[in-house]
């Protein structure tokens, strides 16, 4: 794999403005609810500082950016040299091993349509289930064993709870971090946003974990066959496809073979190797 093809124009404007949640202030009460690596929660203020000085990056490197250029084509070219640097930065700061993994938390959470995807329909096929059972006329029964756990689960997929993070975020935000940036449209996903999604999924994942550790392979496997039925039922498209089996009805973290940085070596630095032994190219978050 080249490393371009790690980097795709329409994400590029994304990127900063993910790797600056860790760093807000007000999201910090929040950080132990998604899966990041526990070092760099536990050392924000090498990260924070490591943030700053891509940002000044960022800026200093479009302020010299060729007026000839096309903002956007600039803009894909610059972020990428930007995040590389951090992400070589940290792993050198905290290790490569939490380098790696805050990378490919940022990948799969935000920029993986099949992660996002079975994340959503498992989402919404389990708070459907947790409502009262005469509240939905196509609610389909579920399986025996999946009953009792069902109000273990209820809280992680409401609606309602995720209002209530959402309007405390709303409510504690100061102005963005972004709005002296150059590229205003880096704001298409504000950071409320982006955290309620990161814990959204963080979320959902819980609730599949708890199903997945009560549950054996075959009553595992009839809750699958289920929630395709209910999806069927709720006419949600392409249920099969999103679902992905027991995929992510697993007791263990998830483990997601995917490029990373650390697979080339770094940008104008020579001494990096480059070594894909060094870095492998996967984690378990």
């Amino acid at each position: 794999m080249q490393l371009e093809n790690l980097w795709r124009e329409d994400e590029s404007k994304f990127w900063l403005p993910i790797l600056s949640l860790p760093t807000l202030h007000w999201a910090k009460p929040f950080l132990s609810i998604l899966e990041l690596p526990n070092a760099l929660i536990e050392n924000l203020d090498v990260w924070i500082a490591i943030y700053e000085r891509a940002v000044i990056e960022y800026k200093t490197r479009l302020q010299k950016r060729n007026s000839t250029i096309n903002i956007h084509q600039e803009e894909s070219e610059i972020v990428p040299l930007v995040v590389t640097n951090a992400l070589f930065d940290l792993a050198q700061q905290l290790g490569q091993d939490v380098a790696i993994k805050f990378e490919q938390w940022v990948r799969w959470q935000f920029f993986s349509e099949e992660v996002s995807s079975a994340l959503e329909i498992w989402e919404l096929i389990l708070r459907y289930v947790c409502r009262r059972a005469n509240f939905h006329s196509n609610r389909i029964s579920p399986p025996a064993a999946l009953v009792p756990i069902l109000p273990d689960i209820a809280n992680l997929v409401s609606s309602e709870r995720r209002h209530e993070i959402e309007s405390v975020l709303e409510h504690t935000v100061s102005p963005s971090n972004y709005e002296n940036l150059q590229d205003a449209e880096m704001l298409e996903f504000d950071e409320v946003t982006l955290f309620s999604r990161a814990i959204d999924q963080a979320w959902t994942l819980r609730a599949l974990q708890i199903i997945a550790e009560k549950l054996n392979d075959q009553e595992r496997s009839e809750v699958v066959t289920w929630a395709l039925s209910q999806a069927v039922a709720m006419k949600l498209k392409n249920a099969q496809d999103k679902i992905c089996g027991d995929k992510y009805l697993k007791v263990e973290p998830l483990c997601f073979n995917v490029p990373s940085v650390f697979d080339f070596p770094q940008p104008n630095n020579p001494a990096s190797s480059g070594n894909c032994t060094s870095y492998p190219n996967h984690f378990c978050t």
